[in-house]
């Protein structure tokens, strides 16, 4: 989904609703299309990717609290250098208000050693005036330091 508004009459736009913004967040990834993500994100969103946390944010360097969209995509290009998605699979979404959560599955390689992994993750999103402004993500990350440490 491209067009981040409905017209509600000619020339009168109104934002999509935090359902909406939620299926086209979790369809954009599921498809790999980052430009669509990216333009669902407020410019002042607060992206929160478990806290950093020293032993492991040091194998991934992607965790941790960034503050905007172009911080939160830096985020994604840091992660970009270390592995790349196989699949990403919405598997349920629930919206209550402004608040969503997609359970996802992902499926991912280590760049480094090729060695694959697995994690379900729980995805929330709170969505105001059609932008999500903000992103915390719930997961395990045993899966990916397995893969990342090659044991």
């Amino acid at each position: 989904m491209t067009n981040l508004t409905i017209a509600k009459e000619a020339g009168v736009h109104t934002p999509l609703s935090p359902r909406q913004v939620a299926e086209a967040w979790f369809s954009s990834l599921e498809q790999g299309n980052l430009q669509n993500a990216q333009a669902l994100l407020d410019e002042n969103v607060v992206w929160e990717n478990i806290p950093s946390t020293p032993g492991v944010s040091d194998l991934a360097p992607w965790l941790g609290t960034y503050h905007g969209a172009p911080a939160a995509m830096k985020s994604i290009e840091v992660w970009a250098k270390h592995a790349r998605l196989l699949s990403f699979k919405l598997l349920r979404l629930i919206v209550d208000g402004p608040e969503a959560v997609g359970i996802v599955h992902e499926h991912g390689q280590v760049l480094a050693n090729n060695n694959e992994y697995d994690v379900y993750v729980a995805e929330n999103i709170r969505i105001e005036g059609g932008k999500i402004t903000r992103y915390r993500v719930y997961w395990d990350v045993s899966p990916i330091i397995k893969a990342l440490r090659s044991i």
